[in-house]
């Protein structure tokens, strides 16, 4: 099945520190399953340096896909390597600029902590000309959001506290209004002799094109393992109109596909 959704995504997700493998990229994970869940349809991941030029270019193709919104995470902090902002600015066309009203909370919130509001503290307040500033309610740096022709483009830091609260308060809202339809995603353990698993996982995707299926069996290499009972995990995901229709959809796949786990002598486990 191909999920349909009508709201389509993508994410950049900016770091050096991605690139090398320092750390693992939660964000875009966080923000691939959250805007699912209420309906966008995601369509990349993308991860790029700390490079002007190449966040700007990997923008500039993001554009030419017609992305509904492309959401960026990363780069908006004090540091000399924290270039989001001008990077997107450079593939837009915008001057950079700062925020006088986000500069004034920097100064607030830098008082609340006891710390000076240094002008390179300040620089978290900076945005794009015409932009509009999403005020951080977690930390310190500034969000924004922009539309360019069709597609609107939101920075998000990348302190995954600060993102998510800022996803929230900022991002899920927009998609919601703009959202044809809502997923449902649920894993599931399929108890079952082995080579009896996959003649009912293709007649099941078969029967059900409009669910999404996607097994986790690793195939035994042992002789005899075959006619062996196995835990498979499989993934589903289902779209409707509404979250209860979504409920209502899954609860009724989930009841034919006991009946034919059953009938084949094996054990759903959905807890």
């Amino acid at each position: 099945m191909r999920l349909q959704g009508g709201y389509s995504v993508e994410i950049i997700a900016t770091g050096d520190e991605i690139l090398f493998g320092r750390i693992v990229d939660t964000n875009s994970s966080w923000i691939a399953r959250r805007a699912s869940e209420i309906g966008a349809r995601l369509r990349r991941i993308t991860c790029v340096g700390d490079d002007v030029a190449e966040i700007a270019q990997a923008l500039r193709e993001a554009l030419a896909r017609d992305s509904d919104l492309v959401i960026f995470t990363g780069g908006l902090g004090p540091s000399e390597d924290d270039v989001t902002v001008q990077a997107i600015g450079r593939a837009v066309g915008r001057r950079v600029e700062l925020d006088p009203e986000e500069v004034e909370r920097i100064r607030a919130r830098c008082a609340e902590l006891g710390v000076d509001s240094t002008p390179r503290r300040e620089q978290m307040a900076r945005i794009l000309e015409g932009s509009k500033p999403l005020p951080n309610i977690v930390g310190m740096a500034t969000g924004m959001m922009l539309r360019e022709g069709g597609t609107t483009i939101v920075a998000l830091p990348g302190v995954p506290e600060e993102m998510k609260a800022m996803f929230d308060a900022h991002v899920a809202p927009m998609i919601e209004e703009n959202a044809a339809s809502r997923f449902l995603a649920r894993t599931v353990t399929v108890r079952i002799v082995w080579k009896d698993f996959f003649p009912l996982y293709r007649s099941t995707l078969r029967d059900f094109p409009d669910v999404y299926l996607k097994n986790e069996a690793t195939p035994p290499l042992r002789a005899g393992e075959r006619e062996k009972v196995h835990d498979i995990k499989v993934d589903i995901v289902v779209e409707a109109s509404s979250k209860p229709e979504c409920e209502r959809k899954m609860d009724a796949f989930l009841k034919e596909f006991r009946r034919r786990i059953e009938a084949s002598g094996g054990e759903l486990i959905t807890g």
